[in-house]
């Protein structure tokens, strides 16, 4: 990512998001897991680094994946179950000059990688995800040219993720040659997604061919062997696929509502936009809190007939009760969705920490722990993560929290 920072192309509205050593969970991982141990949770996302792992092509560094190790052990000496992302965005910057997700190299080069990775790890993680969102970088890096590698045609955006999801199931059989009971998803953000103009037709077309490219597609091509991406006058996309039995289960990103509004434009046939017509307000991002929507986001994927996790959910808010109000009303809707579907098995907040946060750098807080990073980075619990530490310890041995290994409650 160095590179594209180099080139300013995260440069916008005078903003200029640069990296840096983000909240230096690297350097604190052993002060940030007995964060978790305080709060009391007893289950852990995180994601590798591709480009700390192999910053040179097919050149692997020992020690990093030795720390990685470390980290694992604590958890599971803490009594934390590791669910670890193999892909989160990142990339090494070799990745995309020689191989990017759209050509046919690039399946090859995540499946070495992942193996380096499997047969250290794997006797250990219980859960792992292949691909983080793989629809989210897709569009960022295809369609909007805002992550690398930065182009902008939907012909190559539909190829990067026939591959990625063919990556998905190469590394789907590798993990379970080394670990038979090893459970493998992906991680898929939702959007609930609203006519802007009641009774509108066009409006009501565009939101159903939205909906079902980017909250149903994916899912989809795994019930039917085949990747299909139809967006009439952009991309026309149909290439078989096996994917059948190749997840075991599906993890469930959610944040927001987004209202949509046909427009007479082959260029740009649609605007998406944010309306607070729920009354519940904004995030810091401009986001519509919508709380309703997780629940309706996992009653949709009940035709997986696979378990779901909330591997994402949170708000970027400097008002740490708007924080708890959010909290409040998701963990509510979750609870509901508990209820009525036995698919839905755990919940991990977004995050523990407040991050570095792609194209807007350190101004959203999503952590339950505040990170000064002009103070040496020092963290300090919010009142929103005594909430959630609250919430867990009036939970232990009901059904949200049944079991360690099969109901997940979480901080990433």
């Amino acid at each position: 990512m160095t590179d594209w920072e180099n080139r300013g192309m995260f440069r916008s509205r005078k903003l200029d998001p640069r990296y840096g050593r983000a909240a230096q969970h690297w350097r604190f991982w052993e002060k940030d897991l007995g964060l978790l141990k305080e709060l009391g949770v007893n289950s852990y996302r995180f994601s590798i680094e591709w480009a700390r792992l192999e910053p040179e092509e097919d050149r692997f560094i020992t020690k990093a994946l030795d720390q990685y190790e470390r980290m694992l052990d604590r958890l599971l000496e803490y009594g934390i179950t590791p669910m670890l992302t193999l892909h989160h965005f990142t990339h090494p910057t070799w990745f995309h000059v020689s191989c990017p997700w759209h050509s046919d190299k690039a399946v090859a080069a995540f499946v070495r990688f992942a193996e380096t990775v499997v047969k250290r790890v794997a006797d250990r993680v219980p859960y792992f995800v292949t691909v983080n969102e793989p629809v989210v970088w897709a569009l960022a890096a295809y369609a909007d040219a805002k992550f690398p590698p930065g182009f902008k045609d939907p012909k190559l955006m539909a190829a990067a993720i026939y591959n990625l999801l063919q990556a998905h199931r190469e590394v789907y059989d590798l993990i379970k040659s080394e670990s038979k009971h090893a459970q493998v998803g992906i991680a898929k953000n939702f959007v609930i997604f609203k006519t802007a103009r009641k009774g509108h037709l066009l409006d009501q077309k565009m939101k159903r061919l939205i909906h079902e490219f980017y909250n149903l597609m994916m899912p989809q091509a795994f019930d039917s062997n085949c990747v299909r991406i139809h967006f009439p006058f952009l991309v026309d996309f149909e290439r078989e696929l096996s994917l059948k039995d190749k997840i075991d289960f599906w993890g469930i990103n959610y944040y927001y509502r987004m209202h949509v509004r046909f427009r007479a434009s082959l260029r740009k046939p649609f605007d998406l936009f944010f309306r607070n017509t729920s009354g519940e307000g904004f995030s810091d991002l401009g986001w519509e809190i919508y709380a309703r929507g997780l629940q309706r986001v996992l009653n949709w994927m009940r035709f997986t007939n696979k378990p779901l996790f909330v591997t994402e959910n949170g708000i970027a808010a400097q008002d740490d009760s708007q924080r708890m109000e959010f909290m409040s009303r998701h963990l509510a809707k979750l609870e509901k969705a508990i209820e009525q579907n036995p698919q839905v098995k755990g919940y991990f907040h977004w995050s523990l920490l407040d991050n570095y946060e792609w194209l807007v750098g350190y101004r959203a807080r999503f952590g339950l722990y505040e990170v000064d990073f002009t103070d040496g980075y020092r963290r300090t619990i919010r009142d929103s993560g005594r909430y959630f530490a609250n919430y867990i310890r009036k939970h232990q041995g009901k059904p949200l929290l049944r079991n360690q290994k099969e109901e997940l409650t979480e901080s990433e």
